[in-house]
Order: C-alpha cells, then sequence, then structure tokens
C-alpha cells in the first residue's frame, strides 16, 4: 500500500469516530501534512481518496468541509422500460425545490428540443437516496405544459410517484415514447450546493422527452447527476443475421 493510500485510510478511520463534525472544517493540508510526517503532495493525493468516498467536499476560497460519516455507495440503475423508472422513484426520494412559469430561450431550446419562446411551467426537485441520509443523488429540472401542470396540480409534490403517470391520471396522455440523451457536462453552478459537489466536478447529464401516441412532448426532464453517484447500465445483443 502506497503512503498516501495509508494516510487516506486513516483520515477515513478519524472521520468515522467522529474527529471531525459533519458539516465541520477539516484540518488544513499544512496541518495534515505535519501530524503524518509527509508532503503537501501526498496529503492532496490522499484527500482526493476521501473525497471520492465523498466524506468530504474541497471548494475554493472556502476549505475542506466534512459532508458524511461513512461512505458513499454509487446508485446503479438498469433502464429499459418504464416500470424500471417506476422502480428508481420507489428507491429514492423527490424533494420539490421551485415551481416556476418559463418561456425558454434559443439555447434552452435546443437542449430541451422544444420551439424557442415556447413556454412551460418548470419543476426543479432533488432526488435523494432515504437510504443513504439523504445523500443528493440528483437534481432535475421537470417541464410540463402550463395546462398539464395545472390539471397535475399539487400532486407533483408526492416524492414517490412519477410524474408521467399524474399526467395520465390527470389529463388521460399516456407515455407512449421516451427519447433519451446522457452526456458528459460540468456541474452547473446553481447545483453546487445542492448537490454537495465542488464547481466544476463532471456529472452525467439525462434529457428525456415523453411523448404522447402523436408525437408530442408533454413532459421533458433535464437531470444531473455527479459522475461518481451515479451510473447507467445498458444491455445491447447481437442482432439475427
Amino acid at each position: 500500500m502506497r503512503r498516501y493510500e495509508e494516510v487516506a485510510e486513516e483520515l477515513v478511520r478519524q472521520i468515522r469516530s467522529g474527529r471531525w463534525p459533519i458539516g465541520g472544517k477539516f484540518a488544513p493540508e499544512v496541518e495534515l501534512a505535519a501530524e503524518f510526517e509527509v508532503s503537501r503532495g501526498t496529503i492532496r493525493a490522499a484527500l482526493d481518496i476521501v473525497e471520492e468516498l465523498g466524506l468530504i467536499s474541497r471548494r475554493p476560497r472556502r476549505g475542506t468541509r466534512v459532508e458524511r460519516l461513512k461512505p458513499r455507495s454509487v446508485f446503479a440503475r438498469h433502464l429499459h422500460t418504464l416500470d424500471d423508472l417506476m422502480q428508481y422513484s420507489v428507491e429514492t426520494d423527490r424533494r420539490v425545490l421551485s415551481i416556476a412559469d418559463v418561456v425558454v430561450d434559443e439555447a434552452d431550446a435546443g437542449n430541451l428540443g422544444c420551439r424557442p419562446g415556447q413556454r412551460w411551467t418548470k419543476i426543479r426537485m432533488l432526488r435523494v437516496d432515504p437510504a443513504d441520509d439523504g445523500w443528493p443523488l440528483g437534481c432535475t429540472d421537470v417541464y410540463l405544459e402550463p395546462d398539464v401542470a395545472e390539471a397535475v396540480g399539487d400532486q407533483v409534490l408526492d416524492p414517490k410517484r412519477l410524474i408521467s403517470d399524474m399526467v395520465e391520471q390527470a389529463t388521460g396522455r399516456t407515455v407512449h415514447t421516451i427519447e433519451q440523451r446522457v452526456r458528459a457536462a460540468t456541474v452547473p453552478d446553481a447545483m453546487v450546493d445542492l448537490l454537495r459537489t465542488a464547481p466544476g466536478s463532471p456529472v452525467l447529464r439525462v434529457t428525456r422527452r415523453y411523448l404522447d401516441r402523436g408525437g408530442q412532448p408533454f413532459e421533458i426532464t433535464v437531470s444531473v447527476h455527479p459522475a461518481d453517484r451515479f451510473e447507467y447500465a445498458v444491455d445491447l445483443k447481437r442482432g439475427r443475421g
């Protein structure tokens, strides 16, 4: 085991023992280097490991903060059908942060696959893991047609049900197809604190367009997942012939 790995292992042990409280400032690199009698480079390498485990967060000019006492796990999900999405909603909790009527500009319209100037009701939600102390798995912006949002009403506050199911119950419009795009990006500044991550951190950006039988989107979602907390698994099979 390399020295920085030994230091990381000891830091994890000390964090779990409660040496530093959750939300409190972590020891500066200079102090840790003196304590372990190693270089600051070794300390930085050790802190990289501890940060990857989700125990601390490091931000420029704000120092290092303790986020949790035990390492987090990566939330892995096979998504093949609407039933898989339903299972995801059951295993995690959804917290509504804001609801607002918006008019999308040209840039947002390109990302959403809709017309510039189109009106939507935008609902920002935080998806958390209830089995892991409410650790944030991702932040989602849900765009609903205004009349659809009005019909759904306060049902969106339900932390478990799929919004597409709410839409079907309220309007009769059912999901026929979901178009999904996944791309690598960096965390938006407005989501840094919500996701408890560092500025510029890599994320998975997942855009889904929910189409009715006429091919018209009535719901669009844009989800941002920190890259170290979520993964998608896809099974590919060789075609016949």
